[in-house]
């Protein structure tokens, strides 16, 4: 059973077109595309994201491969690089965090140039981010998150599925790249919030390219997916029954949670409970004496940072974001800026925010314990909310219109607005999109229309 898990995962990867899938995962994938999309436009225009596209056009190592918004080209893997490292820099990632992490940046990010490469159509980009989507979601679903302070285990088997359906490998060389992928760079807890955390995931989806085209070159590999989660985890931790229930039925990605907030989703939980809070109660941030935030000991430790010195730390910051929410009812690039870092108006609002950590609070995964927020007025009324999810899970879903108005929210002025609606009718239309239709669509995105 140990090696049929990887033979069936590629006939899977192999076989699957857009006539096999359901509503809800077409649906999905272009939620996951357009959010992605968003997330490189948006990084490549922030600080580190520049510093990564000067790095990469120093030393191209080619001209082929458009980099999202940038005006060069540059080999296929640097473009690779980059893009994953934009879409990462923007915060904007989506997870699945009910159980073992994984998400769409490592991904997308490799999508769009194995599109321009290769010529491919909007069907077979729906069809290779849906089978790389779903092979990352089931293999990366036993990994705790945080366990040895390491997370999304194995990294970059998903991506290698996207690049081996694009570059249309068989199903021996399709297994072939899922082990040549396996034991690639995981995520690091003491990384968050800095450029290495985005350097990561860069690495990762570089990886899973790389697998691929070395498994069409004929290079053999083990791809014993069980086997390397076993010797990781424990028998009693992995089930290879699991990894292939429902499998071309149950869609696992669409489990993904979306961000609708520029920051970590450890945060959301609570920005939506103080959200809903604002809006019931019709309060301003100058009414707020002090907001509450009870998190778990462990993992969701990471954010409690009330004197944030960087970027990355005002992404990750319990204390601004809330602040960013009780202000402006939102957090956008406006709020994750350096100059908002010694804002006097900032600073005094993340002083009214306290976080109480639970040791008590013990939970297989961060996110199985409650978020729980309590916020008190100068007049002295008190408000409460307790949160399980945020919203944009399947749990509270958000439409595919709902994601393209995060879409336009995120890419600010990094388009022009005719452009901005033009990318964002295309990738919720993408399975109709024709080879033409994508050149057009990948010209506005890499700065050549």
């Amino acid at each position: 059973m140990s090696l049929e898990v990887a033979t069936r995962l590629a006939e899977f990867t192999v076989n699957t077109g857009v006539a096999d899938m359901t509503p809800g995962a077409i649906v999905s994938a272009k939620q996951l595309a357009l959010k992605t999309v968003a997330g490189m436009l948006a990084g490549s225009a922030m600080p580190s994201g520049k510093k990564t596209a000067a790095f990469v056009k120093a030393d191209p190592d080619g001209s082929e491969i458009g980099l999202v918004g940038c005006d060069f080209k540059a080999s296929l893997w640097k473009a690779v690089f980059a893009n994953a490292f934009f879409a990462h820099q923007s915060e904007l990632e989506d997870d699945r965090l009910n159980t073992g992490t994984c998400w769409d940046i490592t991904t997308f990010p490799m999508l769009f140039p194995l599109a321009e490469k290769l010529s491919l159509s909007g069907a077979e980009m729906l069809e290779a981010s849906a089978v790389g989507l779903e092979v990352m979601a089931r293999t990366c679903q036993f990994y705790p998150q945080g366990h040895m302070g390491l997370s999304i285990v194995p990294p970059s088997v998903g991506p290698a599925a996207l690049a081996a359906r694009a570059m249309k490998l068989n199903a021996t060389q399709t297994a072939s790249s899922f082990g040549l992928a396996m034991s690639g760079t995981p995520i690091s807890y003491i990384n968050f919030g800095t450029d290495a955390h985005y350097f990561e995931t860069s690495m990762q989806t570089l990886h899973g390219l790389i697998a691929a085209q070395s498994a069409a070159l004929g290079m053999s590999s083990n791809p014993d997916l069980v086997l390397y989660l076993t010797n990781l985890l424990g028998k009693d931790r992995v089930s290879a029954e699991e990894l292939l229930g429902g499998l071309g039925d149950e869609w696992q990605f669409r489990e993904i949670w979306i961000k609708k907030y520029a920051c970590c989703f450890y945060n959301h939980r609570y920005l939506d409970g103080l959200l809903d809070i604002l809006k019931k109660e019709d309060i301003r941030h100058e009414q707020i004496n002090s907001i509450t935030a009870h998190v778990a000991t462990g993992a969701q430790e990471i954010c409690n940072r009330p004197d944030p010195k960087s970027i990355g730390d005002l992404q990750f910051s319990f204390q601004h974001t809330l602040t960013s929410i009780a202000m402006d009812r939102d957090v956008n690039y406006k709020h994750i800026a350096e100059e908002r870092i010694d804002d006097p108006v900032y600073k005094a609002g993340r002083a009214k925010v306290k976080v109480i950590v639970h040791p008590e609070w013990v939970a297989r995964l961060p996110l199985d314990t409650p978020a729980r927020l309590e916020v008190r007025l100068n007049d002295g009324r008190e408000f409460f909310s307790e949160r399980a999810y945020p919203t944009g899970t399947l749990k509270e879903p958000l439409t595919l219109d709902d994601v393209k108005a995060l879409f336009h929210k995120f890419v600010g002025t990094v388009l022009p607005e005719a452009q901005k609606k033009f990318v964002a009718d295309a990738v919720a239309d993408m399975e109709r999109l024709d080879k033409k239709d994508v050149r057009q669509l990948i010209n506005v995105l890499t700065r050549k229309a």
